[in-house]
């Protein structure tokens, strides 16, 4: 569900009918001698840089109903995940960087929650994709870029929200079919 939902996305920003390109790879990889390879035709690398587990929204129940069947079932996982926009154009070009930052951050804020009503083509499996606009401070873009291995390019970074990773094995459950209780009076 994560590559699905990464791809998704970014066949949304290609198709959106504004003048850039993006491509999901490891930003890190991209870099070599302080700046973006050439190696690429994208305007944007979107990279997955961290992963998080929402356990807010985790169901408790540990079965699936099914008719009259009980399906033995671990609570799904709900995941944020982290996402880095990063302008790949090289430093003679950086206004044309900022302009594809700028992009991104347009195309989210004109459209930050895809689900079917507002997103028909929405990947099977997936309810609802939320953006929200992190803001990092210095020392947190320093930590970022040095993990990174690199010097800073113009970058933006999106948490996504509401990846469910759900599996229900073919595992019957037991069924209750008679509950006995004991009263002792004294």
């Amino acid at each position: 569900m994560v590559f699905n939902a990464l791809d998704f996305i970014r066949l949304e920003l290609n198709s959106s009918g504004r003048d850039i390109t993006s491509e999901l790879g490891n930003v890190g990889e991209l870099i070599s001698n302080g700046g973006i390879n050439n190696n690429t035709d994208s305007n944007i690398i979107i990279s997955l840089i961290n992963i998080e587990e929402n356990r807010i929204s985790r169901d408790p129940r540990n079965y699936l109903k099914s008719g009259t069947d009980v399906f033995i079932k671990n609570p799904a996982v709900h995941l944020n995940l982290t996402l880095l926009f990063t302008a790949t154009r090289s430093e003679s070009a950086y206004g044309a960087a900022l302009q594809n930052i700028q992009t991104v951050i347009e195309f989210f804020q004109d459209k930050f929650v895809f689900d079917r009503t507002n997103t028909p083509g929405l990947t099977p499996g997936i309810e609802k994709l939320i953006f929200e606009m992190v803001s990092i401070n210095m020392e947190q873009l320093n930590h970022l870029w040095s993990i990174l291995g690199g010097r800073y390019h113009p970058s933006i970074v999106y948490k996504m929200r509401m990846i469910t990773i759900d599996s229900v094995t073919r595992q019957l459950g037991s069924v209750i079919k008679e509950i006995e209780t004991k009263f002792y009076m004294e």
